[in-house]
């Protein structure tokens, strides 16, 4: 049974004027994504018949082959594509799915049903059928239209990025100099000395090796100190020394370089490995392979650094190895970028049966705990820890509780949450993940959100803090949420006293009932050795274009930590408890379809208030934001204190990368780029119903479509829903600002080009990529805000004068806003990476930006004919 899809004929399907069939569009639409026998079945067509419709409308073979892989992990961008054109039966077929499996979707992945507007709008069925005349020559002007795209020429398909983690071999890496006074050249055969039986540091010096050589062509040698005579001398060396210290964090190291000695010293063999990475790094930093003889003391200052996957499946990852969240290429680089963790969703139940629920809940379950053990495993051999989101216990339908009704407690629309007040509740909480810390013991911790979307305890979505829980009720939210944590932190500390609890304060707000106060009682009742992690730029106060708001969720453009967040760290340290940020150094949910928004200074400026603030833990990223970029490169510096204290700026980092030339102009592109972010109008409506997260790809409509904008899902039209608590004009005057500045910055970075050192080209392209895709999409909302009000006043228009200038207005936006779909699908075909996000797919294809300009060019015709109507009135 699918949840509860009624489709309401009054509320019907979005119309596609620029398309003459919307037979045409469904095959537009699903061209690659969907093999060709599965669309023939669909529309009731022949293959053959299909595959000419497709040629007639300028579409070609050498953009499919892909099918397999969009099924897999692009089903959700196919669901949003045929939501308006499909019919419940048929959008099954197409994606050959049962109803039990697109209910779950729907509910299940990361809230799309919400996504969707919670509603399916009505759309007959769609047949092939022979086209009549005007059919035929609207259609020819689309493939004459098409024709210089659609030509084979995609440098990179969907997906791709997906094996392109592994940075390519820099042979290219030519030295730029010769070896100045006192620096001992790294480019030359070494040998190491290194303990037998550390498997960690066994993978770290064979990636040690095997970069050097790749990059310089230097051999270097490992030999086990057990294996040389006492007396053997070997120059020059590098010597690895494990000493225990219980004073030292694991990643601490010592590197002591002399002339042709080096030596690395940790307290254990992830210290060491961080210390190769390091000297690697040297090595590459400015494409000359010297260090400084001298000692470099490196502490850890941030001691957890976990983050998610750029390209996770949000479904059953554990359960399907082939859709391996973390690939060993995107673990290395991860680690090599300073990344400490990686974090993936969990139910318990899944992964261990508990107590009184039934066992058709954990159908399966020893699969996914050995595919656990397995990613764990990989991860240990990067210094990597795998953590779990952890939203327990879930809800259940109220017939769960016929049986046991002393477990039942609040209770809403069908459901209720298993009463944490209960005894045998509890029991059945702390066992549970007692037996998975038992059944995982490589599983390095869990993090916690007890305030949430997902129905758990009494009070984990009970508005305004009332539940109707009778025992909950006499309980405050505060208690029952120490509690909760407690019986979580007491399972894991049972099996494994060094986890990592860590309790995320998200949802611990005002809306939930939650004050300072409430804040502070339920840390005060949290165990000893849990974390306390907040997200940084909760709550932080904004006045942007003259309206007063605040920071929900997470910025980029507003930079933390604010107020509320120091004040739970303050009361979390005196509590004797640690403390993490929650941040995103890539992107957000402000521009979420580009892997990182170059905007180094903001980061910066972020990571030294964190220094000061005595957070030692950070969550980089929630489902956005897990790319291995220079953004995450650049805050690893962060992450170690050195004896002197000092930290490498922004410009002198660009410049050893990119060379002494072209660094300044990128660092200075940077600035501007981050200055014109402060502009964006931050609120939260904008972040998930505004377009910028869709950009160019989001259709223009002549008339208003009724529908309103969905989170993360659809635009549409909505600007009233966009704008939030900005009026129609700052709002509009807001995105402009962001896209001029942002321009600016473009130009900088087009300067920097021609200055660009040898070996530096791959990475600057990946920059300038994002940072080209970010501007289209911040300024084709500009022009979409624009379009609407130009539209408003177009159909309200009672002068001519005024109707005809509103029309001139249209045409205009219309057409730059065919440009911006044709220059993001020029940056598309050659960057996998551009229009992707893990918990949405692939916001556009490349067939949704030819619609576009299709779309775009409908529009300019329609107006130009009531243009010439208007003139002659």
């Amino acid at each position: 049974m699918i949840l509860d899809l009624r489709t309401e004929p009054d509320k019907k399907a979005l119309a596609t004027p620029h398309f003459p069939t919307r037979m045409q569009a469904v095959i537009w639409r699903n061209w690659g994504l969907v093999p060709v026998e599965r669309l023939a079945l669909v529309l009731g067509a022949s293959e053959e018949q299909i595959r000419e419709a497709a040629s007639n409308l300028g579409l070609e073979v050498s953009q499919t082959g892909n099918e397999a892989i969009w099924l897999e992990r692009g089903y959700i961008t196919i669901i949003r594509a045929n939501w308006h054109f499909l019919p419940v039966e048929q959008l099954l077929e197409l994606l050959g799915w049962t109803e039990d499996r697109l209910a779950f979707t729907l509910k299940e992945d990361d809230f799309l049903w919400i996504k969707l507007g919670s509603l399916k709008p009505w759309t007959e069925s769609v047949k092939y059928r022979v086209l009549n005349e005007a059919e035929q020559e609207r259609t020819r002007l689309i493939r004459e239209s098409t024709a210089a795209l659609s030509d084979g020429r995609q440098a990179e398909k969907p997906f791709d990025f997906l094996n392109q983690y592994r940075k390519p071999a820099m042979r290219e890496n030519v030295r730029v100099r010769e070896p100045g006074h006192g620096e001992i050249r790294l480019d030359i055969s070494w040998t190491i000395e290194a303990p037998s039986g550390h498997p960690v540091l066994d993978s770290a010096l064979e990636r040690f090796v095997t970069k050097l050589e790749r990059t310089w062509g230097a051999k270097w040698t490992v030999r086990k100190a057990s294996a040389l005579s006492p007396n053997e001398e070997i120059n020059p060396v590098m010597r690895i020394e494990i000493v225990p210290d219980s004073s030292q964090l694991t990643e601490d190291h010592l590197i002591v370089a002399g002339t042709d000695t080096l030596t690395i010293r940790a307290a254990a063999e992830t210290g060491i490995m961080r210390g190769l990475q390091w000297l690697a790094g040297q090595a590459c930093e400015g494409h000359a392979p010297y260090l400084m003889a001298g000692e470099y003391r490196r502490t850890t200052k941030f001691d957890m650094r976990i983050i998610y996957s750029y390209g996770a499946v949000y479904g059953d990852p554990l359960l399907t190895p082939e859709l391996d969240p973390f690939p060993e290429a995107l673990l290395e680089r991860l680690s090599n970028a300073g990344v400490n963790g990686i974090w993936l969703q969990s139910v318990l139940y899944n992964l261990v049966p508990l107590a009184g629920l039934p066992e058709e809940l954990s159908l399966n379950w020893e699969q996914r705990i050995a595919g656990l053990r397995f990613l764990a495993d990989r991860a240990a051999k990067y210094g990597i820890g795998v953590y779990l989101y952890c939203n327990e216990p879930r809800s259940m339908p109220v017939s769960f509780f016929a049986d046991k009704p002393d477990w039942q407690g609040h209770t809403e629309d069908g459901y209720a949450t298993l009463c944490t007040s209960h005894t045998e509740v509890q029991q059945l909480l702390s066992d549970g993940i007692a037996r998975l810390f038992r059944e995982v013991p490589g599983l390095a911790g869990l993090f916690t959100i007890t305030m949430s979307e997902n129905w758990t305890h009494c009070y984990s979505r009970a508005v305004g803090g009332q539940t109707n829980c009778p025992r909950c009720s006499r309980r405050t939210p505060g208690e029952v949420v120490a509690e909760v944590n407690g019986l979580i932190a007491e399972g894991a500390f049972r099996e494994k006293p060094e986890a990592r609890i860590v309790c995320w304060t998200w949802g611990w707000s005002h809306s939930w009932g939650w004050d300072d106060q409430e804040i502070r009682s339920a840390i005060e009742g949290l165990p000893d050795n849990v974390i306390v992690m907040s997200t940084s730029e909760e709550a932080i106060p904004t006045n942007i274009a003259g309206s007063p708001g605040q920071v929900i969720d997470y910025s980029m453009s507003v930079v933390g930590p604010g107020e509320k967040s120091r004040r739970t760290w303050e009361v979390a340290q005196a509590r004797g408890l640690r403390t993490a940020a929650k941040v995103q150094f890539n992107n957000t949910w402000e521009c979420s379809a580009v892997p990182f928004l170059p905007v180094f200074q903001l980061i910066e400026e972020h990571l030294i208030r964190l220094s000061d603030s005595g957070v030692s833990g950070l969550m980089l990223s929630w489902t956005l934001g897990g790319y291995p970029s220079l953004n995450l490169e650049l805050a690893s510096e962060y992450y170690w204190d050195t004896d002197s204290g000092e930290k490498t700026g922004i410009g002198e980092r660009m410049q050893a990368k990119f060379g002494s030339e072209a660094g300044q102009a990128i660092a200075d592109a940077s600035a501007a780029f981050g200055s014109a972010f402060r502009e964006f109008p931050f609120d939260l409506s904008v972040l998930y119903f505004a377009p910028q997260n869709f950009g160019p790809a989001n259709l223009l409509h002549l008339e208003p479509t009724g529908f309103e904008a969905t989170m993360i899902g659809y635009p549409y039209d909505d600007l009233e829903r966009w704008r939030g608590i900005y009026s129609d004009a700052a709002f509009a005057g807001q995105f402009k600002k962001l896209a001029t500045g942002w321009k600016k910055g473009l130009r900088l970075l087009k300067a920097a080009r021609r200055r660009l050192s040898a070996g530096a080209h791959r990475e600057f392209d990946e920059l300038t990529t994002s940072a080209s895709a970010a501007y289209l999409h911040f300024y084709s909302t500009y022009l979409q805000i624009e379009f609407v009000r130009a539209r408003q006043k177009y159909l309200k228009a009672r002068s001519s004068s005024v109707r005809s200038k509103a029309c001139r207005k249209l045409i205009d936006i219309a057409n730059k806003e065919a440009s911006n779909a044709l220059q993001l699908y020029e940056l598309v075909i050659r960057d996998s990476r551009i229009g992707f996000e893990a918990s949405n797919h692939y916001y556009y294809t490349v067939q949704d930006l030819c619609e576009k300009a299709l779309n775009c060019r409908y529009i300019v015709e329609e107006l130009q004919q009531a243009e010439q109507q208007i003139d002659t009135m």
